[in-house]
């Protein structure tokens, strides 16, 4: 199990990460771009905040609102294959595999 960064848990990140949602009106920016571009759904509701510029790249733009994005799990999951579902997905029961025909 991985454990929980500090960095999120601070009262600075929470402030941070509060003013980039408000910003963008709790909703994903990636699905609005789209959306805007005429090839896109109606833009789902942002859970997560993204770090454009990653913080082990430049820790002093961690807090930077200009280096901050709010996306929907959908989206922040393609910026960040390595964090999504598929890493939590259940191995199969062994002895058993189901292959569609």
């Amino acid at each position: 199990m991985k454990e929980s960064d500090p960095f999120l848990h601070t009262a600075a990140w929470k402030r941070a990460r509060r003013a980039a949602l408000e910003r963008d009106h709790y909703k994903c920016r990636d699905c609005m771009d789209r959306y805007l571009a005429g090839y896109g759904a109606k833009p789902r509701d942002a859970a997560m905040v993204h770090h454009i510029i990653p913080r082990d790249q430049r820790p002093d733009l961690a807090l930077d609102l200009d280096n901050l994005i709010s996306l929907c799990d959908e989206c922040h999951n393609k910026r960040h294959p390595e964090k999504g579902r598929q890493a939590h997905t259940p191995a199969p029961k062994h002895g058993m595999r189901v292959i569609k025909i």
